[in-house]
């Protein structure tokens, strides 16, 4: 655990994406978020300092919020509340989340900044406000009712709802927000949860109308998303917004499999959430030692011999890329980079698959399937 955390300290230095669309994985080293001594544990939130932020609940059964920086938790408690959780944090440390008081009216939001308590109530709200969210500049998403998202900018609310089809009643949830004002979130729609992103007007959606349930728990300032299936299946699509033409042609976002489910990334791709043992809940700590960026070709490119492969890889000790095509290896390059103009099998939907990776053996891979005339 202890490498892992020092390892955050390298990840600045990963290249940013350049502007031609690229296809992303990430190969992950996980680590256990806990408070010392409690029941369970939930990670909730990173910022792009790595300071984390959840909840725990101790041998009381009481649940308290908590926040994670530079190797020591400290517990946070909303003044006279009979439970809190600590749901998001911006750069500037700032946190929020919710708490709960006795009466009919009982779950509150709060902002805490230099160590003060504020109170954020939707107006609106008849039984619940949760603040899930903020970002640097302090806007502030949530919930409530549990049912209608909001946005609080400036001193004001806002009530923010995804589309959903005529006649449903109104289950909308915000989860995150980026530092660049883009949303995170779910709505029921269809029978289901349908995880979205949300960039002023423009909405983007996980995966088709009548999936099974996803959610969009986290975002960065990559457009980068994490979320989940279900408390066990968590997930990530790098880069998610692509260059569209119109929304009905915009291809649905890639997705990495995480070994549960994620609440927040930030943007070194460091990622926090949660996962279940037999009989306890418990936060995780997923730290990025390889990225594989495939900028050429892309997916489902319909092409013709030779084929440009270029692909570059980050981290610590990565040893050489691989190029396999229908589970066959054709090309090894011994560093970081591959460029290469490559003679490819012709016909329809052939595998071509890239891999990482690094002297301890750990690999990353982007998949595609491309046609080649």
């Amino acid at each position: 655990m202890t490498r892992l955390f020092l390892a955050l300290a390298i990840l600045d230095c990963v290249v940013a994406s350049p502007a031609f669309p690229q296809s992303i994985a990430v190969a992950y080293e996980y680590a256990t978020v806990a408070y010392p001594g409690a029941m369970s544990s939930t990670a909730n939130g990173i910022n792009n300092n790595n300071v984390i932020v959840g909840s725990y609940l101790d041998q009381a059964s009481m649940v308290h919020g908590y926040v994670y920086r530079n190797g020591k938790y400290r517990k946070v408690d909303f003044p006279g509340a009979s439970a809190t959780e600590v749901l998001g944090i911006n750069d500037d440390g700032d946190i929020v989340g919710t708490y709960q008081l006795a009466g009919p009216l009982n779950e509150h939001g709060f902002l805490r900044r230099d160590g003060q308590f504020f109170k954020i109530n939707v107006p609106k709200a008849t039984f619940g406000t949760i603040a899930q969210g903020i970002n640097g500049d302090g806007t502030i998403v949530g919930t409530y009712d549990d049912s209608q998202g909001f946005v609080y900018r400036n001193g004001a609310y806002k009530t923010w709802n995804a589309p959903q089809l005529p006649g449903e009643p109104t289950q909308t949830q915000l989860n995150g927000i980026n530092n660049l004002g883009r949303i995170a979130g779910q709505v029921f729609t269809g029978g289901n949860w349908r995880g979205f992103w949300v960039d002023g007007k423009d909405l983007d959606f996980l995966e088709p109308l009548f999936s099974s349930d996803n959610e969009v728990t986290g975002i960065n300032g990559r457009g980068d998303i994490v979320g989940c299936h279900d408390a066990t299946r968590g997930l990530a699509s790098f880069a998610a917004e692509t260059a569209e033409g119109s929304e009905n042609r915009e291809k649905f976002p890639r997705q990495q499999t995480l070994a549960s489910c994620a609440s927040a990334i930030n943007f070194s791709r460091v990622v926090v959430g949660s996962y279940f043992t037999t009989n306890q809940l418990t936060g995780f700590l997923a730290v990025p030692v390889i990225t594989l960026k495939v900028a050429s070709p892309a997916n489902h490119a319909n092409l013709t011999n030779p084929v440009l492969l270029r692909a570059t890889a980050f981290g610590n000790n990565v040893s050489q890329i691989q190029v396999w095509v229908n589970w066959k290896k054709v090309l090894q390059v011994n560093g970081t980079s591959l460029a290469a103009n490559l003679w490819l099998p012709v016909g329809k939907n052939q595998r071509l698959a890239i891999h990482a990776t690094n002297s301890k053996g750990k690999t990353v891979k982007v998949v595609q399937t491309i046609t080649l005339q």
